[in-house]
C-alpha cells in the first residue's frame, strides 16, 4: 500500500502555476496569513482558487471529498477512503519563526496512526521551504523542497517528527495536538526552530508553499473523516 506522502508529492509536482504572487507584507497579507472565512457563496473550490489553492487527487471529486464553508471556517469531509489535497505554491514568506493554525477535528479516520504505520489524518497542513528540490529516494517519486507536515491526531505522540516512506531526508510529519472532537485548537508551532533541529540546518529557507489535506486512503472501514480550518498565519 503506497504511502500517503507519495500522493501528495506527485500532486504538488504536477501543480501548474495559476495564482499571482504578492510581496510578503504584514501579518494579514495574502502571504503571511491565509484566512478561511468570509465565504461569499457559490463554489467553494472556486473561492479557494482566489486564495491560490488548486485541488489535487480526490479534492475535485465531490463523491469522495466534500468541501463546505461557513462564515468562519472551511470544512473538509471524506465520504469514503480518499485523499483530498489543496496546494498553494505561490508563497515567498521570509522573516518568520512560528506558524499559528486555528483548526479542529469532528471525526478522526478510524485506526489512523503514524506510529503504527497507518498514515492517514483528518487534517494536515504542509509547509514547504525553499525552491531547491531534493531526492525522493525513488525513481517514481518526484523531488520536492524540504517540508514539515503538521497534523492533528487521536492517539499518536505529539511533537514527534515521523519519517515517511519517501523523502526521508527532507520531509517530516508531526502531530501537534490531540484535540477533543469538535473543539477549536489554536496551534502555535515553532517551525523555524523545528526545521533547524530535524534537518540539522543552520539557516531556514523562505516558505515557498503550503498545502491542506484530508486523507483516509490508507485506513480500513468506511474512510469517513471530518475536520475544519479557520486560519494559517506565519509569525516573526
Amino acid at each position: 500500500m503506497a504511502c500517503k506522502c507519495l500522493l501528495a508529492i506527485c500532486a504538488i509536482a504536477a501543480l501548474a502555476v495559476t495564482a499571482s504572487v504578492h510581496p510578503a507584507g504584514s501579518a494579514d497579507s495574502p502571504e503571511r496569513a491565509v484566512v478561511f472565512s468570509g465565504f461569499p457563496g457559490g463554489s467553494v473550490l472556486s473561492w479557494l482558487g482566489t486564495k491560490g489553492f488548486v485541488p489535487r487527487q480526490d479534492a475535485g471529486n465531490p463523491r469522495r471529498v466534500v468541501y463546505s464553508a461557513s462564515p468562519s471556517q472551511l470544512m473538509l469531509e471524506t465520504k469514503t477512503r480518499a485523499f483530498g489535497l489543496l496546494v498553494n505554491e505561490q508563497l515567498n514568506v521570509r522573516d518568520f519563526s512560528r506558524v499559528r493554525i486555528e483548526w479542529g477535528v469532528d471525526a478522526f479516520p478510524a485506526g489512523a496512526s503514524y506510529e503504527r504505520g497507518i498514515r492517514s489524518e483528518a487534517i494536515m497542513v504542509y509547509i514547504f521551504f525553499g525552491q531547491e528540490r531534493h531526492p525522493s529516494g525513488s525513481t517514481f517519486v518526484p523531488n520536492v523542497p524540504y517540508f514539515l507536515a503538521l497534523f492533528l491526531c487521536e492517539n499518536d505522540r505529539t511533537n514527534e517528527p515521523f519519517v515517511g516512506r519517501f523523502h526521508q531526508t527532507n520531509g517530516r510529519f508531526i502531530c501537534v495536538a490531540q484535540p477533543k472532537l469538535g473543539a477549536t485548537v489554536t496551534t502555535d508551532f515553532p517551525i523555524a526552530e523545528t526545521f533547524k533541529r530535524v534537518f540539522g540546518k543552520g539557516q531556514v529557507p523562505e516558505i515557498s508553499g503550503i498545502g491542506v489535506a484530508i486523507d483516509t486512503a490508507n485506513v480500513r472501514g468506511s474512510g469517513v473523516a471530518k475536520s475544519f480550518i479557520r486560519k494559517i498565519e506565519f509569525l516573526q
